[in-house]
């Protein structure tokens, strides 16, 4: 009995030990980014300055200047249409949106640009979001979305 009881304790204090051995994990602080399209981060813009900055690249860079490439991000266009009810033949408008994803690039394919150029009115929104940034050491990290709304 006594030697059950010894190696009981024995196991508890190896248990222990071993638990306090663990060294803590070395926390790494994550740069924060910032998203740019155009040199713009988001906000009220013009229809004639949302159809110059479409055409550019995203960027995305820490707050020391340094840039990190963009594996990923989603094109968001909300905006407003209008369908003929089938109850009462009346015009109304709705909300509608279309969303494309990108990835290995850090700009939109032609096509959606032209679209976005082509249909561009007074009160769209444009969120680019789910960017996903590859830092250095190869780590992929989530950055934060930016929002446009045309204001004219």
């Amino acid at each position: 009995m006594k030697k059950l009881i010894y190696l009981f304790v024995f196991f508890s204090a190896t248990a222990v030990l071993a638990q306090n051995n663990k060294k803590p994990a070395a926390s790494t602080a994550l740069p924060k980014i910032a998203i740019t399209i155009g040199g713009f981060k988001g906000g009220d813009i013009t229809s004639d300055i949302l159809s110059r900055i479409i055409d550019s690249s995203l960027v995305a860079r820490d707050q020391n200047g340094n840039k990190y490439p963009i594996a990923r991000f989603r094109s968001i266009y909300k905006f407003k249409s209008s369908y003929e009810d089938p109850d009462t033949g009346e015009r109304k408008t709705t909300d509608d949106m279309r969303v494309n994803d990108f990835s290995d690039t850090n700009i939109m394919s032609e096509l959606w640009r032209q679209s976005i150029k082509d249909n561009i009115i007074k009160g769209d929104q444009m969120i680019l979001d789910n960017v996903i940034v590859q830092l250095k050491n190869g780590t992929k990290i989530m950055a934060p979305a930016i929002t446009f709304k045309v204001i004219q």
